[in-house]
């Protein structure tokens, strides 16, 4: 069984584009973080604050459940902490809110530190003359917040994917796509054309894939929920059969309609995610998926990526 899909983060980690990008964490003599995958440790200055509206903001908002998921899941799990409480151990977490209310400020200003006390790592310091401009602010900065957190995860992540390589895969996405990827070894080709690519890892438990869709890019309807999902419904009919006759993945419109929008922390310059279920037409299998839909202005096309992922 898998505990936690994560599956925005899964696929967010697979992704990287533009072979002239140095992606690589760089050698550092900083610790390494600790921490639980999508964990965020946040530091409060007392049990009122946690307790109260500033608490509430941050449960609210960032560990909200997840939408599209066949089982409850939040955005990110939390775990608080107070101030004189944090010790040298947990300020080597990879991800920290820490919260302050300092009434001599005119107003609340947000610092973003990266690899302060250890490596990787993401501290986020919200300062604000009260509670409710606290709260405004994290209402106002939710995105930018799961944006640095969701960076701190995938730098991690990618820091272990990159020692063990699918050499084959890559070398026929740069061959299908002009593009670079981290693919793990665990993953497998199981299916390969000019404009689509099927790459699976299947365990005892579960399994996880990734499809790779090209086609040419016309205008920006392209971009539309409708015409992303309908993009990943052909290809899916045409390419990734079910285990019974005439079965095929399809993507659950009617009980999760699928939800867009644009990403800001993505390499290429404008991206729409969108993320929802996906089912299997003529039998009973699905599970959350994620896709990225840009465009390849090099060659005049508009790639989309969707990562899935499943329990046996």
């Amino acid at each position: 069984m898998i505990k936690r899909y994560h599956i925005g983060l899964f696929l967010i980690i697979l992704i990287f584009l533009l072979p002239s990008c140095d992606l690589g964490l760089k050698k550092t003599d900083k610790v390494r973080s600790i921490g639980n995958t999508s964990e965020i440790l946040v530091v409060v200055e007392n049990e009122r604050q946690w307790e109260g509206v500033i608490g509430k903001v941050i449960r609210e908002y960032l560990g909200r459940e997840q939408y599209g998921l066949n089982q409850s899941e939040p955005v990110f799990d939390l775990a608080h902490v107070n101030k004189n409480s944090l010790s040298d151990l947990l300020k080597k977490h990879r991800n920290l809110l820490i919260v302050e209310i300092d009434k001599k400020i005119p107003q609340t200003k947000i610092e973003i530190s990266t690899d302060l006390w250890s490596k990787p790592q993401q501290i986020i310091r919200i300062t604000a003359p009260d509670s409710d401009a606290f709260v405004k602010t994290v209402e106002e900065n939710v995105y930018l917040l799961e944006e640095k957190y969701d960076k701190t995860e995938r730098d991690r992540i990618l820091s272990v994917f990159r020692t063990s390589l699918n050499g084959k895969a890559l070398k026929q996405l740069k061959r299908n796509f002009d593009l670079k990827m981290t693919i793990p070894r665990e993953f497998y080709l199981a299916t390969s054309d000019a404009d689509f690519m099927w790459l699976r890892k299947e365990v005892e438990k579960y399994g996880q894939g990734i499809l790779i869709i090209s086609e040419p890019y016309m205008d920006t309807a392209q971009f539309s929920t409708p015409s992303i999902v309908a993009r990943l419904n052909r290809y899916m009919k045409q390419y990734v059969p079910g285990p019974t006759d005439g079965s095929y993945m399809k993507i659950d419109a009617e009980y999760f309609p699928p939800r867009s929008s644009v990403v800001n922390d993505f390499i290429t310059d404008y991206t729409v995610k969108t993320s929802g279920l996906w089912m299997l037409e003529n039998d009973f299998m699905g599970g959350p998926f994620l896709s990225y839909s840009f465009v390849d202005h090099r060659n005049h096309q508009i790639i989309t990526l969707c990562g899935y992922v499943y329990r046996t």
